[in-house]
């Protein structure tokens, strides 16, 4: 794949539709947290239930690529974590650091960039990194967040119960049974899933607007270290001893090279976590990515 390639076939439709999301929809005052709602509730169980229902993955290769995907995450904590404990942080500082150098921006970029870049026979690969992905961050940020006033029991239960965590248990339960979804019900989960995708773009280019202009602090050097060089290579190094390659490796690297998820804001917010540092780390790690992805694309 060479580097025009990579610039305006892959990244290329992604800024799109993220820079149409920053420039219409402050305009047309669409509401990023409702379309995020939608995305979270709709369109994102839908995708991932279309996804892993009717997927022909070996076993074997799902645990490989879960195994692999956390691999990832854990470098990236430990080296969040190392930090915080070397530097003398605060909690909610280490807190808010560790969170967005481990939760990777899989749903609203990663799945395209994937399919763009490998074609969407990859989606499913795609779709078993992002529930996992997701579901461990977000017992771990949701945990972290509220570890100052409450046991991490009713994080953890959050996670399990997200509505992409139940859809994606559902999805292997029809899979493995080989139950036929009626069709009526595959169509109408096809179109809903076919939205998530450009509606996720749009809206992470609301919310990088209207998250303003971040303001620079050193601890956002170890997110973007962290996240955007840290974690792909250790994904790298474990799919590999494991075994995986092809489109397994390379989906498996681009999802964990993605930059901070937008939803790490989210739970920052909805938890008093400093939304300030987190929504900053977000913007910056956005931007950075725009560097880093190119590279990642061109080794895979």
């Amino acid at each position: 794949m060479s580097v025009a390639n990579v610039l305006f076939d892959v990244l290329g439709p992604v800024a799109v539709l993220v820079v149409l999301g920053a420039i219409l929809g402050p305009r047309l005052g669409i509401d990023a947290g409702s379309l995020s709602r939608l995305a979270y509730w709709v369109f994102g169980p839908a995708f991932v239930f279309v996804l892993l229902a009717g997927a022909d993955l070996d076993r074997s290769v799902v645990f490989k690529l879960i195994a692999a995907s956390l691999a990832g995450m854990a470098a990236a904590l430990v080296v969040a974590v190392g930090w915080a404990r070397a530097g003398g942080a605060g909690y909610e500082l280490g807190a808010a650091v560790t969170m967005t150098s481990v939760w990777g921006n899989v749903g609203n970029a990663g799945l395209a960039i994937v399919a763009f870049a490998l074609g969407e026979d990859a989606l499913p690969i795609a779709g078993v990194l992002m529930v996992t992905i997701n579901l461990a961050s977000l017992i771990l940020g949701v945990g972290m967040a509220q570890a100052r006033t409450a046991s991490i029991g009713g994080a953890i239960l959050r996670g399990l119960t997200a509505p992409m965590s139940v859809a994606g248990g559902v999805a292997l339960a029809v899979n493995l049974s080989g139950v036929d979804v009626p069709l009526l019900a595959d169509r109408s989960l096809g179109l809903l899933a076919d939205a998530l995708i450009p509606v996720m773009l749009f809206t992470l280019g609301i919310q990088l607007v209207s998250s303003g202009r971040p303001s620079w602090s050193n601890d956002l050097s170890v997110v973007l270290v962290a996240k955007l060089a840290v974690a792909p290579l250790a994904a790298w190094l474990a799919a590999t001893a494991l075994g995986l390659e092809g489109d397994f490796l390379a989906a498996v690297v681009i999802q964990s090279a993605m930059p901070p998820a937008v939803f790490c804001a989210v739970v920052a917010s909805e938890n008093d976590l400093l939304p300030e540092r987190v929504t900053a780390a977000v913007v910056l790690g956005t931007l950075a990515s725009a560097l880093t992805l190119p590279l990642v694309l061109l080794a895979v």
